[in-house]
């Protein structure tokens, strides 16, 4: 799950007289939320719980304290696509902890299930273009709070990188750990694209 590299920028001028209620330093408050998209297969956002984390590292700058501020400033920040997930918590907020609500609502609702997480590791994430090790992290990332015995998990991995990687990595497979393995791999099909003949147009 990738963030837009586009930010939103809501500058907040706040009166003496609700200073107090808000939580608020006496400068105006500046906060910068980057938008929440989803990810580049569009099935779920890029990791809510990471973009909350920034959100609250923010807020935490101009002392935002306030549940019904951090509220405003989050709404403000949802794409569409994300915003429809919340559409009744944005509607009608609840009167009590409406920030907090909205977190551990998002986070619920758009969050993939681990069930999901797993099918994704098993059948539709590919080597593609990326190297070895960039799969076994996205695949760690889609693995999440998940535990596998590192047998299996080990296994997922080389099931995915090429048959003559596979081939060399044989002999090695019991003896080194998976992060060992992917550097490993790494090596080979670095030397495997020296090797190959280049392509001319």
């Amino acid at each position: 799950m990738d963030f837009s590299d586009a930010t939103t920028e809501k500058a907040t001028q706040e009166h003496s007289d609700s200073d107090n209620a808000h939580g608020l330093t006496d400068s105006a408050v500046h906060t910068v939320v980057k938008p929440l998209h989803r990810d580049m297969e569009g099935t779920s956002p890029a990791d809510p719980i990471v973009w909350f984390g920034q959100a609250e590292a923010q807020f935490a700058t101009p002392n935002i304290t306030s549940d019904q501020t951090k509220h405003h400033h989050i709404v403000s920040a949802l794409q569409p696509e994300i915003a429809v997930e919340v559409r009744d918590l944005i509607i009608n907020p609840p009167v009590e902890k409406p920030y907090a609500t909205l977190k551990a609502e998002l986070i619920k609702r758009t969050t993939a299930s681990e069930q999901r997480r797993v099918q994704l590791l098993l059948s539709d994430e590919e080597l593609g273009d990326k190297k070895p090790s960039q799969l076994l992290r996205r695949m760690r990332q889609l693995l999440g709070e998940r535990h596998l015995e590192e047998g299996i998990f080990k296994e997922l991995f080389l099931q995915r990188l090429p048959p003559n990687v596979r081939v060399v990595l044989a002999a090695s497979v019991d003896a080194v750990s998976v992060d060992a393995l992917s550097n490993l791999a790494d090596r080979i099909m670095d030397v495997h694209f020296l090797k190959s003949p280049r392509r001319h147009l």
